[in-house]
């Protein structure tokens, strides 16, 4: 989780359960507005949709991808995972 997002959660964490209900659908609705084009996102599927809608895999190499910055490595990124999962635990006690 990011570290600059903390204080915020707290605060929410403050709120009653309307006040956080009425903060996701504020949020969502933005979402929606701003920056998801395409209602079907939030229309559900049926599991025949899905289904339909899924690809063979031909080649296994079409599943790689090269997603980590070429100045850091694949122990920075764990430690870097590790660290997150430290800090939501810290944030989920009561």
């Amino acid at each position: 989780m990011n570290t600059q997002l903390n204080p915020l959660i707290n605060i929410i964490l403050k709120m009653g359960a309307v006040e956080q209900l009425e903060l996701i659908r504020v949020i969502s609705q933005s979402l929606q507005h701003n920056h998801l084009s395409s209602p079907d996102f939030w229309q559900p599927k049926t599991l025949e949709e899905m289904v339909s809608a899924q690809q063979p895999v031909s080649n296994i190499a079409d599943l790689g991808a090269d997603f980590l910055p070429e100045n850091e490595s694949a122990d920075e990124m764990i430690e870097y995972i590790y660290q997150q999962r430290r800090e939501d635990r810290l944030l989920q006690k009561p």
